[in-house]
């Protein structure tokens, strides 16, 4: 697929061909078809598999939880994943637990699209898929213009546990990054699996610095490298993490074990981030390196395209990190 959001829908219609499997969530059915228009046309494609529902994220996501214990395969749409605060009470405390409780697979997934830079204001703008990272019998995996979305959300219904799918708003938009004029610039590798790490070079380069990152923040970082390698004639490389939870650390530091100084990069709010829960484990393995990370600052995120650069990491700051570190 040349386009994230064609990947995406091509995901759902796979999965949505299931019997078994169902989409819930808030003006999902036509002729909305949802906030991003994912969904448009699927009702009719689909007769009574798209079940538009009140506006109660826990209600809703209740009901899925009780469908997948009773064998379905549901997907659950939070029209935005700022409200995946007010599902966690079912998640954590009800999906998680049963999967181990009752030595039963659930077979959910749960489509969440994080962040900012839109212009949404304080409580339609926040990445918050670390508040589930880390945590027993659940899973986050985080699609990018490296990973195809669709593909990696019918593997996640395979996974048996409920998966916090972790897509971002501005990807929607996004081609794919091999459909990119400047991916001919770049070798990129997959490593180990069905939610792969990406490692992304330029060929015949030593990186002092590589990047870890993931989701909506790989195209404009993406695009970052390709500047700063023509302007500045400084290569870095970047790794694309698409299960943030469980995370293969062991594979992490494998990748790693080579590099003289790490950055890690998120939208989310830092300290305490994903960022800082992999330096921490390369610490503890040993690893032998000069650690950086940026993240969200300590501010919500405000409407303004000026309150949310006081919020939200810039390019620009990442490219003087590069530069002066």
């Amino acid at each position: 697929m040349d386009s994230y959001k064609e990947s995406l829908i091509a995901g759902l219609e796979q999965l949505l061909a299931d019997p078994k499997c169902f989409l819930l969530g808030e003006d999902i059915a036509d002729p909305y078809g949802g906030a991003y228009t994912i969904t448009k046309g699927m009702s009719a494609k689909f007769p009574g598999k798209i079940i538009n529902t009140p506006m109660s994220e826990q209600g809703f996501t209740g009901l899925g939880v009780g469908m997948a214990l009773a064998g379905y395969k549901p997907l659950i749409e939070i029209m935005f994943g700022d409200f995946s605060t007010l599902i966690m009470d079912m998640i954590l405390n009800h999906a998680s637990k049963f999967v181990e409780g009752f030595e039963k697979k659930l077979h959910l997934v749960v489509r969440d699209p994080m962040g900012g830079y839109r212009g949404y204001g304080a409580t339609h703008s926040q990445s918050l898929e670390k508040l589930y990272v880390g945590l027993p019998n659940i899973a986050v995996v985080s699609p990018s213009v490296l990973h195809e979305p669709g593909e990696l959300l019918v593997k996640s219904m395979e996974l048996g546990v409920p998966v916090i799918f972790a897509e971002n708003k501005l990807d929607y938009t996004r081609k794919m990054f091999k459909a990119e004029k400047i991916a001919y610039a770049f070798d990129i590798q997959y490593h180990v699996g069905d939610f792969p790490i990406a490692e992304v070079n330029f060929p015949d380069e030593e990186a002092e610095v590589t990047i870890v990152s993931y989701g909506g923040l790989i195209s404009p970082l993406l695009q970052t490298l390709y500047d700063l390698y023509m302007e500045e004639e400084v290569a870095v490389r970047l790794l694309d993490i698409s299960s943030l939870s469980p995370m293969d650390f062991d594979l992490l530091e494998d990748l790693l074990k080579d590099s003289q100084k790490v950055l890690t990069v998120e939208e989310g709010h830092i300290p305490f981030g994903i960022g800082d829960t992999i330096i921490s484990q390369m610490v503890q393995r040993g690893l032998k390196a000069e650690f950086k990370t940026i993240g969200a600052s300590q501010h919500i995120i405000g409407t303004s395209k000026e309150a949310e650069a006081l919020a939200l990491p810039q390019m620009e700051d990442i490219k003087n990190v590069v530069l002066n570190w």
